[in-house]
């Protein structure tokens, strides 16, 4: 398990890696962007991220072993354009290749996916 200082930091470059990835996903397939979303509380925007988050969740969820994890992380989380600043590449790319940090990783994803998930009950709540 890492210490505290290298997983606030890990925990923050995975939300913002994952949240980027379903924004852009969700824009794409809806036509709608989060800003206009937010506004007019489109079903067809919350569907398309629902799906996003869901499709995500359960394709990770799936993943057992490190390879099948960096294959789907590198291959759709970082399918759209993300920023890394070098620094944060070489810390990020560390962790999520190592034995035991990947883990941590995938379940920080998880979590991610999870809070970015739109249900139609929450929006009804607000």
């Amino acid at each position: 398990m890492m210490n505290a200082v290298s997983e606030v930091g890990l925990s923050k470059r995975v939300h913002d890696l994952v949240m980027g990835y379903v924004l852009h996903k969700t824009e794409t397939k809806s036509g709608i962007s989060w800003k206009e979303y937010s506004g007019s509380k489109s079903e067809k925007y919350r569907e398309a991220r629902e799906k996003v988050c869901a499709d995500a969740f359960l394709r990770l969820r799936s993943c057992r072993s490190r390879d099948d994890f960096v294959s789907f992380f590198t291959g759709t989380i970082c399918s759209v354009p993300q920023f890394l600043p070098m620094e944060e590449y070489e810390r990020f790319s560390l962790a999520l290749l190592d034995e035991v940090k990947w883990e941590d990783v995938k379940a920080l994803a998880m979590l991610t996916l999870s809070s970015l998930y739109l249900s139609k009950k929450k929006e009804e709540e607000k």
